[in-house]
């Protein structure tokens, strides 16, 4: 499935044990009756002993609160699993199935958690908890990757709210799902039996999705809202629908001056970024739409920002796009007054007159991949990435991506390129110990033992940044050390671009994140690209994508920084931009399935089906 950002288990966890300080469920009574010298969580189970069914349930979720609270979450869930909610009062009832709900998630058990939550026994609950529970019952089916029963629980609780606020964070969550769920479970959830508000979601988002550009994507929302002109979508859009306005605020342009080098060892990259823009300028012509001049600025040996901006003003210029130098583009946003709208083409640091921002460094994937692990349930990884400089810059992204929604690294390769995988690998993954424990055993036992080598076990998942050939070596020796169950994500380091089923059989079941542009059908401009000799389809050819989407973002820039939830669907990924007007590139993600990416084998069949 494709990256979906659920619910943090820990915070959930956090404010229901909190919100015990603060519980809907009124204090029993008797505990003022009794002596309260003890009030440990022992000591309220001996006191919940002795009373009737309601006040000693309230004492035994105050003492599992108390527990998971000191890290006791197992002793909690067999307290409040002996705990019959059939005849408490359901608000009591749901507070419990709450908390052992939130418990098994944490466990990663969601069908537990599912059938704490049952709907059928908790129909008398007020709405605003039978909203909170479909949001519950959400989170747990995003545990087991099925998108689109969360989306229905999701639609139920929104259609329960009467919060104008709480109905749109519904909307945002069950768009986002929609977006971003497997095309093919949300057509299967299409022509299911669905009623009024389930169908109208679905097929919005299977509309929405089918759209190629942003004016099929504007006609596209046109059709869905004759069909559908009661839908909660259309009087309460989410975040995001409409994308971009057609006829709202566009930057124009006549002349783009275009800073790069034109020599030296950063000239080949610049060409190559140079002929993506010409390509997408092409189209445009050919489309019959209006297309700017491209005025060269060479930055070749340049140091000091301000004679390009002096030689662009002096050319009339009314865009730029660059600088590739990160000093040159820090230049720029240090400039008090910036009278040239600029799309610099690498990060800026902060600024009076910081720049719009597209590039294409490895934080992005970085970031994609561990958000990836994370959405399908991985919190516990280990890391792999090469001992190098570029290495420890991703290895340090996934890690703080990972800390930041409730992961953690519990072990990490700086692999050698020019050792022994085997032995790194086995390091790894502890064999080596597993091993050597079963050689001291059988010389303390002095017999032959029955004895199975295994890996460490405190690992679900496995992060990975490498190159072809060190990824190719890699996985086999990850299978060898039996961690062929662990679910291996990357980075698209280790794929060089094009379909090669024989070299690349060894990374099936790796699943990793690149830019449409490599993983998705070709686009017009890379066909014409394609068509005039260019080898589009390599890493390299990455930078042809990179001038593209220059060009296609360049006039929604103003919409996209004034419009939180706005996106384009470029070359690079889906774009939308940050507070720091940085462009953030949502990539696509697929796994190798007989030694090729599934998204290209998936579009070769429909080709073929079509």
């Amino acid at each position: 499935m494709t990256n979906i950002h659920r619910l943090s288990f820990s915070l959930l966890l956090a404010t229901a044990l909190l919100a015990g300080c603060a519980s809907q469920v009124p204090p029993p009574q008797v505990v003022d009756k009794v002596a309260t010298d003890d009030q440990s969580a022992d000591g309220l189970l001996r006191k919940a002993a002795s009373l009737p069914a309601t006040p000693a349930a309230e004492l035994r979720l105050q003492a599992a609160r108390m527990l998971a609270q000191t890290g006791e979450q197992q002793r909690a869930l067999q307290i409040l699993n002996a705990t019959d909610i059939s005849r408490l009062p359901p608000t009591l009832a749901f507070e419990i199935a709450k908390l052992t709900a939130l418990l098994t998630l944490e466990s990663d058990n969601p069908a537990a958690a599912l059938q704490s939550l049952d709907r059928q026994r908790f129909n008398s609950l007020s709405a605003l908890q039978q909203a909170e529970l479909g949001q519950m019952r959400a989170d747990a089916w995003l545990q087991q990757n099925n998108v689109t029963a969360a989306v229905r629980e999701l639609i139920v609780s929104s259609l329960l709210t009467l919060d104008p606020q709480e109905q749109q964070r519904y909307h945002d969550q069950i768009w986002r799902l929609l977006q971003q769920g497997p095309l093919a479970d949300i057509k299967a959830a299409s022509v299911a039996n669905n009623n009024y508000q389930e169908q109208g979601w679905f097929e919005l988002a299977l509309m929405i999705r089918a759209s190629s550009d942003l004016a099929a994507r504007q006609q596209a929302i046109d059709n869905w809202s004759r069909l559908w002109e009661s839908h909660p979508a259309l009087t309460l859009p989410p975040a995001g629908l409409l994308g971009l306005e057609l006829d709202g605020e566009q930057l124009m342009a006549q002349r783009i001056g275009v800073i790069l080098p034109l020599s030296g060892e950063l000239a080949r990259p610049a060409s190559a970024i140079r002929q993506g823009m010409e390509a997408q300028l092409e189209i445009m012509r050919r489309e019959g739409k209006p297309s700017p001049e491209l005025i060269m600025l060479d930055s070749t040996g340049m140091t000091d920002v301000s004679l390009l901006l002096e030689q662009a003003r002096q050319l009339n210029v009314d865009l730029l796009v660059g600088p590739l130098n990160p000093e040159l583009v820090n230049q720029i946003a240090a400039q008090p007054d910036l009278e040239i709208p600029t799309l610099a083409l690498n990060p800026a640091e902060p600024g009076p007159s910081r720049p719009w921002q597209l590039e294409l460094s490895s934080e992005h994937e970085a970031r994609m991949a561990a958000r990836r692990a994370l959405a399908d349930g991985h919190k516990r990884v280990l890391l792999i990435t090469p001992a190098a400089e570029w290495g420890d810059r991703v290895a340090s992204v996934m890690q703080e991506e990972l800390e930041t929604q409730g992961g953690q690294v519990v072990g990490a390769l700086r692999y050698q390129a020019t050792d022994n995988y085997n032995d790194q690998v086995a390091e790894l993954l502890l064999t080596r110990q597993s091993a050597e424990r079963e050689q001291q055993l059988r010389e303390l036992l002095r017999q032959k033992i029955e004895f199975q080598e295994r890996r460490r076990q405190d690992a679900d998942a496995i992060l990975m940044t490498a190159l072809p050939d060190a990824a190719r070596l890699i996985k086999p020796m990850l299978d060898y050390h039996f961690a062929a169950d662990l679910p291996v994500y990357a980075t698209s380091h280790l794929y060089v671009g094009y379909p090669d089923a024989t070299r690349d059989v060894d990374l099936n079941g790796i699943t990793f994140c690149d830019l449409p542009w490599l993983l998705q059908p070709a686009s017009e401009a890379q066909r014409l690209l394609s068509g005039n000799g260019e080898e589009t389809l390599s890493r390299f050819g990455r930078l042809f994508a990179l001038g593209i989407d220059a060009i296609k973002v360049y006039p929604w820039l103003p919409q996209l920084e004034q419009r939180p939830g706005s996106f384009m669907l470029g070359e690079t990924g889906q774009l939308t931009m940050d507070q720091n007007k940085r462009l953030q590139r949502e990539l696509s993600c697929t796994t190798f399935t007989d030694g090729e990416p599934a998204s290209l084998i998936s579009a070769q069949t429909a080709t073929t089906e079509n």
